[in-house]
């Protein structure tokens, strides 16, 4: 019970605190709370400052969104391609985005509770609990996604890709801006000659992805805008078989990394200066905290099919700390040329699957040659050892034999 006082208490202190910004008439954060948390005032935060853990679902969903569809098959041709589409990914916003765990000092104490995110539920508002609640709009979100368009170029197994979207200012949103720039490289031309023909399919490939975004927002009732930079990383090794001809089945290993960066100024107006006639700032929010997103290995299986000349819709699933699925339905590739057949390349390089090379041949009847070379020797000198041994005399002519006379 004394636990459970010293909790009640704690949080009755925390909402005296609260009381300048308290949750809007619906129980939901207000502005300045879910702004402050991108803030590090250092030895002046207060309690809606600093907060990763209540912004970190952000850069989680979107980091994952960044760091995928990188790829759209495992095999690069030979032959000039070129690809353009929109791809985006769905990644669905469940419980553990709208939570997170923060430690509070009771009587000089750490304890850890559930406390919302800004994607979290709201409070409610006739009990002031001193928590920071969700943000209603956020909260409406059952899925987070980010549109792109992206083109790739492809000749001798390399490919580049580059994605962008750059919107102008549209009410709240100030800036939103994106730039990519990818690389990958096939290995498949390399073995598939020597594989047997039901194994021709596979390929291998590594893919580097590199996503750099620029957000800016300014809320209602403020000025200024809060920006956020945000970079993310991807390395990956990228299996794929085609069991048929236009079906691909890909399997993806990585390791990603995100991170965003706040900044900005935000403010209310207060009044004017009488004197100077500027603005007299109060709200103040100065955004500069950095938070990491769902840093680690990843794993993705995906399926890519090839309709017609150009129409290659991919659709998959990632796991990156949390999952999220590919829906690149509108996505062209177009090859100009044809590549060689693995029997072509096999028989251009005058490999024969299940022989043994010529070199290799060579060495082997060398050998034979010189085992049957020793061998003709040693029965040759056995020969001529046979032939060289005198042969023994039993004619016994000089020996007389004893008479018995009667």
């Amino acid at each position: 019970m004394k636990t459970i006082s010293r909790i009640a208490f704690a949080f009755s202190c925390l909402a005296a605190t609260a009381n300048t910004f308290a949750m809007d008439a619906k129980g939901w954060a207000s502005t300045y709370e879910s702004m402050a948390a991108f803030e590090d005032k250092g030895v002046l935060n207060e309690y809606y400052n600093n907060r990763p853990g209540y912004v970190k679902p952000i850069i989680d969903n979107l980091g994952n969104v960044l760091n995928s569809n990188w790829y759209v098959s495992a095999n690069v041709p030979q032959s000039l391609t070129f690809e353009v589409g929109m791809p985006f990914s769905i990644v669905p916003i469940g419980d553990d985005d709208r939570k997170f765990s923060e430690t509070f000092d009771i009587y000089g104490t750490p304890m850890a509770f559930d406390v919302p995110t800004i994607f979290g539920e709201h409070g409610n508002p006739q009990e002031n609990t001193g928590l920071v609640y969700g943000n209603e709009t956020l909260n409406g979100l059952g899925v987070f996604t980010y549109p792109y368009l992206q083109v790739a170029g492809s000749f001798y197994h390399a490919r580049v890709v580059l994605r962008g979207m750059f919107l102008p200012s549209i009410s709240n949103l100030t800036k939103f801006n994106l730039f990519g720039f990818g690389l990958q490289y096939s290995f498949g031309h390399l073995f598939q000659y020597m594989l047997p023909p039901a194994a021709q399919g596979l390929d291998v490939s590594f893919v580097f992805g590199y996503s750099t975004s620029g957000i800016g927002y300014r809320p209602d009732e403020y000025k200024g805008s809060l920006d956020l930079d945000v970079s993310a990383t991807t390395f990956d090794v990228v299996i794929g078989n085609k069991p048929i001809n236009f079906i691909e089945v890909m399997m993806t290993l990585g390791y990603q990394s995100a991170t965003m960066k706040s900044s900005g100024h935000m403010y209310q107006v207060a009044g004017t200066d009488p004197f100077t006639g500027a603005e007299i700032e109060t709200n103040v929010i100065n955004p500069n905290i950095s938070v990491d997103g769902n840093n680690g290995f990843k794993f993705g299986l995906a399926v890519a099919f090839q309709f017609g000349s150009s129409f290659h819709p991919v659709l998959g699933f990632d796991y990156a700390g949390k999952s999220s699925y590919t829906t690149n339905v509108l996505y062209f590739r177009q090859q100009l040329g044809h590549d060689k057949t693995p029997d072509e390349i096999a028989k251009e390089k005058g490999y024969v699957r299940g022989a043994v090379n010529e070199k290799e041949e060579s060495k082997v009847e060398s050998v034979q040659e010189e085992a049957q070379d020793s061998y003709n020797e040693m029965n040759d000198s056995a020969e001529q050892i046979s032939n060289e041994e005198p042969v023994a005399d039993n004619s016994n002519d000089d020996f007389d034999s004893p008479s018995y006379d009667d």
